[in-house]
C-alpha cells in the first residue's frame, strides 16, 4: 500500500520573540530576545533571580479554546491551570488556526501528540514543599504521628501529584480541542519535538489519521533552575554561546508551539499553505550517562545518517543545518565532532545556525520550537545567523553563520542530542 507523503500545514509559536507566527518572526529578524531576570521571593525575601527569555504581553482570554473543558479542567484542578498548561493549549489553538483546519465539531478527525520534559512536576514539587512546610510549623504539627502526616500530604496533594502523570495533559488538551483519535504524550528530554513528529508522521503514514497537531510547551520555575545550575549548566551571563570558546551555558526559554502535520493528498484537497514536507527522522539513543554525552561514541551520527536514510535523500543535498547548539563546552563539543564527521571539516554545505540564542532553550519542547523556526526560515527564503557568535571555538571545525542571508534553502535539517542520550535528527523539504 502507498505510504501518505507528510507537509506541515500550520505553525503556532508562543515564545519570547512574539506570539504568532508573523508577530513571532519578526521578533526573530529583530533580535527580539525577550531576555530579563527572573526574581522568585518567599516570604516576602528574594530566593533566587536568574535571567530567563520571557513572554511578553500573553493573555489566554485571546485564544479559541473550548470554555466546558477549561470549567472541567478548573474544577478538577481546583485552581487556575499552569502557565505552560496554558501555553500548550493556545499554541494548538494558534496552529490549528494558522493551518485553517476547523476543530469545532466532535468528528473533526484530528489527533494529537503533545511533549513536555515534565509537566505538572515544579508546581507539585513547589506545592509539597509549601504543605509539608506549613504542617510542620503549625502549632499541631510537632505532635504529627507519621501515618498522619503522610495523610495529610496525600490529601493536600493529590490532585496536584495526579496531573503529574502525563495522560492527564493529554487528556485535558485534547478534551479543550475535540479530539478523539488516536494521540499520543511523549518524553524524550530535550529531542522530545522530534520524536513527537516522527510518531505523527508515522500516525499519518498507517492512515490513523490525515491531520495531526504536535505541540510542547515550557515555563521556568525555579527548582528547574536550581538543578541546571547545580550542575553547571547554566550561564552565569545570561547569554547562550553556541560553539564559541567563551560559551559557559545555557539560559531557559519560555512558551510553546503547535504544528499540523498533515497528508499530503489531504492538504491539497483543502488547498492548504504547505511550509514543506517532513521528509523523516532519525534516532538513536545513546544509553550513557544523563547529563553528560559520550564523547567518542558515534550514537548522534547514526541518527543523523539514519534521518538522512529515512529521507531518501544524499547528504550533500541538505543545504541547512540547525543543531541543538546549546552553549556548552563538552555538548558543543560532542555536537561538532558529529557534524564533522558526516559533513567534513569546516564544511562550507550545509550552512550551520543555531536558534537558542533567540528564543532560550525551551527543553523538552526546544527541537519543536526550533523546528518552527527552520520551516518559517524556509518560508521566507532566509538563513538566520546564530547569535552571541562572536568567539567560535576553531577547534570544533564549523563556521556557525554570523550575518543574515537571503538564499533560497530547499532542503534543512534539524538535529538535537538530548539529556540521557536521546539523539535525533529530522530532514524537511521546502515544496515549490
Amino acid at each position: 500500500m502507498k505510504q501518505n507523503r507528510v507537509v506541515v500545514t500550520g505553525i503556532g509559536p508562543i515564545a519570547s520573540a512574539g506570539i504568532g507566527k508573523d508577530a513571532f518572526w519578526q521578533g526573530i529578524i529583530e533580535q527580539r530576545t525577550g531576555l530579563s531576570s527572573r526574581e522568585f521571593n518567599i516570604d516576602g525575601a528574594s530566593w533566587e533571580s536568574f535571567p530567563v527569555h520571557s513572554v511578553k504581553d500573553f493573555d489566554f482570554g485571546k485564544f479559541q479554546v473550548d470554555e466546558f473543558a477549561m470549567a472541567y479542567m478548573k474544577d478538577w484542578k481546583q485552581e487556575e491551570p499552569p502557565v505552560d498548561l496554558n501555553y500548550l493549549m493556545a499554541a494548538v489553538a494558534l496552529s490549528l488556526e494558522d493551518s485553517g483546519l476547523g476543530y469545532g465539531t466532535e468528528d473533526n478527525g484530528l489527533s494529537l501528540v503533545l511533549t513536555h520534559e515534565n509537566m505538572g512536576l515544579m508546581p507539585f514539587l513547589l506545592k509539597l514543599s509549601q504543605v509539608s512546610y506549613d504542617a510542620l510549623k503549625s502549632d499541631i504539627g510537632a505532635n504529627l504521628s507519621r501515618k498522619e502526616f503522610y495523610e495529610k500530604l496525600y490529601r493536600d496533594c493529590l490532585k496536584s501529584g495526579y496531573d503529574v502523570q502525563t495522560f492527564m495533559t493529554l487528556f485535558h488538551v485534547a478534551k479543550a480541542f475535540n479530539i478523539h483519535n488516536y494521540s499520543l504524550f511523549t518524553n524524550n528530554a530535550c529531542a522530545s519535538g522530534l520524536y513527537a513528529l516522527e510518531s505523527a508522521a508515522q500516525m499519518i503514514k498507517c492512515n490513523q489519521s490525515s491531520a495531526v497537531v504536535v505541540a510542547a510547551s515550557e515555563y521556568t520555575e525555579i527548582y528547574k533552575y536550581l538543578w541546571f545550575r547545580d550542575i553547571g549548566l547554566y550561564s552565569r551571563d545570561g547569554k547562550i554561546r553556541p560553539f564559541c570558546k567563551d560559551s559557559n551555558g545555557l539560559v531557559f526559554g519560555d512558551g510553546g508551539v503547535g504544528l499540523v502535520l498533515e497528508a499530503l493528498e489531504h492538504a491539497e484537497k483543502r488547498n492548504a499553505h504547505i511550509y514543506a514536507e517532513y521528509l523523516g527522522g532519525g534516532f538513536h539513543l545513546e544509553g550513557w550517562k544523563v547529563t553528560t554525552p559520550q564523547i567518542g561514541s558515534d550514537s548522534y551520527q547514526k541518527a543523523i545518517l539514519k534521518a538522512i536514510s529515512q529521507s531518501k535523500i544524499n547528504k550533500e543535498e541538505i543545504e541547512m543545518l540547525c543543531p541543538h547548539g546549546v552553549g556548552s563546552q563538552s555538548i558543543d563539543h560532542y555536537e561538532a565532532k558529529a557534524i564533522t564527521d558526516i559533513f567534513g571539516l569546516n564544511p562550507a554545505k550545509p550552512l550551520i545556525t543555531a536558534f537558542k540564542p533567540y528564543v532560550g532553550h525551551n527543553l523538552g519542547g526546544s527541537a519543536l520550537l526550533e523546528t518552527a523556526i527552520l520551516l518559517l526560515s524556509l518560508e521566507h527564503k532566509t538563513v538566520l545567523p546564530t547569535l552571541n557568535c562572536e568567539n567560535v571555538n576553531p577547534a570544533f571545525n564549523i563556521s556557525p553563520v554570523k550575518e543574515k542571508i537571503e538564499t533560497e534553502v530547499n532542503m534543512a535539517m534539524k538535529t538535537c542530542c538530548a539529556f540521557a542520550g536521546y539523539n535525533s535528527a529530522a530532514v524537511f523539504k521546502r515544496l515549490h
